[in-house]
């Protein structure tokens, strides 16, 4: 299969009445979406190829935006707003929802559809190039696996700068089912995808009530008890592993046991000195700029894999650790702390943190007071990679 219609389109056809999109009172039927897109399309007048960069928003033109870009066959550059960036933006907010000449769209599997900021090895970011085949096969076999129907409402709880989010824009729409533009866990939603922090919050608040047929839960370590303690409230949860590079999941588990569960159709893992390795139709196009992927990915998670449990993450190769979802290099905030005029020595390290995981701390020296350093670290970094502590190197 080298091409299939744009799923918008063809539920536009098949299902025109059902729910798309909902943000707050605003609800968008399956018609009028695919018009908004052909509006949105007539409005911007970009050629194929052309990047697009812009900095996704809480509201319908986000998702109808990425849509857009990939019936032009342009890609998408969607910038995480905690992040410094020399970019030109497209100003999405200033996008009216026209409606535009319904035509047919067809998606081309091998034309390139995203571009994602990711953590380099180093610390340094790389820019993940996904294919729309990419997307649409990491959205099949989740889907298969895991299915959404027609009326079924997907939360839209994880931004559209990360490749999850995006995933859950292409499970949703191939399904027919509606995505929800929000925060609220309301009794209208089915389908959820959180990270261990999202789960942690949402464990602690009240009045608990739920209509949730699946919860994917990923995206950083899963703690044990946290996992055990949705199971007891009845929380139908799935721990999943997976990276932007192999667009999203590529083991799931849907047994209520804990484990990272077994691979999801089109994709292959194997264990090499201990090394989780992949590959597979999910597996992204390179970074920009450096050769094309091809054979087996080297993801530098060490683990274990059977039949039986499925597969099992013991670490990592490199010293990388993720917080509250965001995968952290501590060399990047080494370097910015040695680029301060008082320090010598900077060193990195992670603490166990119930809410977000791990939380990181600086050792330095000579010692210079959180307070002191903080204003200096938010004008290099963003929220979530300043340390919590810092400490004196002995």
């Amino acid at each position: 299969m080298s091409e299939i219609e744009c799923p918008i389109s063809y539920h536009a056809s098949e299902n025109p009445s059902a729910l798309a999109l909902i943000c707050g009172k605003q609800q968008i039927t399956y018609k009028q979406a695919d018009l908004y897109i052909e509006g949105i399309i007539d409005s911007l007048k970009i050629k194929p190829l052309t990047t697009v960069s812009f900095y996704p928003t809480h509201s319908p033109i986000t998702p109808l935006l990425f849509f857009a870009l990939f019936r032009i066959g342009a890609i998408a550059f969607p910038l995480n707003p905690n992040l410094p960036s020399t970019t030109a933006t497209l100003d999405i907010e200033q996008i009216k929802l026209t409606a535009g000449k319904q035509k047919t769209r067809i998606f081309s599997l091998n034309t390139m559809a995203t571009h994602l900021t990711t953590s380099g090895s180093t610390g340094k970011p790389k820019i993940a190039c996904h294919s729309l085949g990419n997307h649409i096969y990491s959205a099949y076999g989740s889907n298969e696996k895991m299915p959404i129907h027609l009326g079924d409402r997907y939360l839209l709880s994880l931004p559209c700068f990360h490749i999850a989010g995006i995933a859950i824009l292409f499970r949703t729409f191939l399904a027919g089912g509606c995505v929800v533009m929000g925060s609220e866990i309301d009794h209208s939603i089915t389908h959820l995808s959180l990270v261990p922090t999202q789960l942690y919050r949402y464990l602690n608040t009240e009045p608990f009530d739920h209509n949730l047929k699946h919860i994917l839960l990923g995206g950083a370590h899963i703690d044990e008890k946290l996992f055990n303690a949705g199971i007891e409230r009845g929380l139908p949860l799935h721990p999943t592993y997976g990276m932007t590079e192999m667009s999203s999941q590529i083991t799931t588990s849907f047994d209520k046991t804990y484990s990272m569960g077994h691979l999801l159709p089109h994709r292959e893992l194997k264990i090499e000195k201990s090394e989780i390795l992949v590959r597979g139709k999910t597996l992204f196009q390179g970074y920009l700029n450096e050769p094309k992927t091809s054979g087996w990915f080297r993801t530098g998670d060490l683990g274990t894999y059977c039949q039986k449990k499925g597969l099992t993450v013991h670490g990592r190769k490199d010293r990388m650790f993720i917080s509250g979802g965001e995968n952290i290099q501590p060399e990047e905030i080494e370097k910015i702390l040695m680029n301060h005029p008082k320090i010598d020595i900077a060193y990195v390290k992670p603490i166990e943190d119930a809410e977000f995981g791990k939380r990181p701390v600086a050792h330095i020296s000579p010692y210079i007071p959180l307070e002191e350093l903080l204003p200096y670290l938010k004008n290099h970094l963003p929220r979530y990679k300043i340390p919590v502590q810092v400490k004196l190197i002995t």
